[in-house]
């Protein structure tokens, strides 16, 4: 066995490896990202649960439509707001874990570009005389893809950062109408 062949298998193991680690280090992103959703929605049905005993009790309690009608008024920002967060906290854990693997997809990249790299390196210093075009051509084609992908991901990131913030404002624009709307209806009926 020669030394190109020894070291064509080393980068090989090498990229196995590194692609094992990848895969696992993105799994478990995964599973956490599930665990936290799961914790979330355990305790929104929870919180759903306690609410809705909450609620039973007040309408027993209630002795005219006019006190029930009140009643359902008062809760309609409430939830709604609660849903709001329930709805960010979501999308937020998304967030988070999209965040976590593009990280380690970059990094991933990264390796795999450097690897790639170092391979041309080696073959360079045993290529044939007069092969230096076709290696500048390889080379500039590797740059090429990595400042295309590199391009690639930093506009991906820029429309998700637009899409959520344009999202959170529309969400509280929406919030606050309902919020307004029913205290104006609160204020009727109790006017009524």
């Amino acid at each position: 066995m020669n030394l190109s062949t020894e070291k064509f298998v080393a980068a090989g193991k090498a990229n196995i490896e590194t692609g094992l680690q990848a895969a696992s280090a993105a799994s478990a992103s995964l599973f956490a990202a599930v665990e936290r959703l799961s914790s979330l929605n355990l305790a929104a049905a929870r919180a759903l649960f306690d609410d809705s005993i909450a609620l039973s009790k007040s309408v027993a309690e209630a002795k005219d439509p006019k006190t029930l009608a009140s009643l359902q008024l008062g809760l309609i920002t409430p939830v709604l707001e609660k849903n709001v967060a329930y709805l960010g906290n979501v999308a937020s854990i998304a967030a988070e874990a999209q965040g976590e693997l593009s990280k380690l997809y970059e990094a991933e990249a990264s390796q795999l570009v450097q690897n790639l790299n170092s391979a041309v390196d080696e073959f360079v210093k045993n290529a044939p005389a007069g092969s230096e075009t076709a290696i500048g051509a390889l080379k500039s084609a590797i740059a090429n893809a990595t400042a295309a992908y590199e391009g690639a991901t930093k506009a991906a990131k820029q429309v998700a950062e637009v899409a959520q913030a344009n999202v959170e404002s529309a969400t509280a624009a929406a919030v606050e109408t309902v919020a307004k709307t029913t205290q104006a209806a609160a204020s009727v009926l109790k006017a009524a």
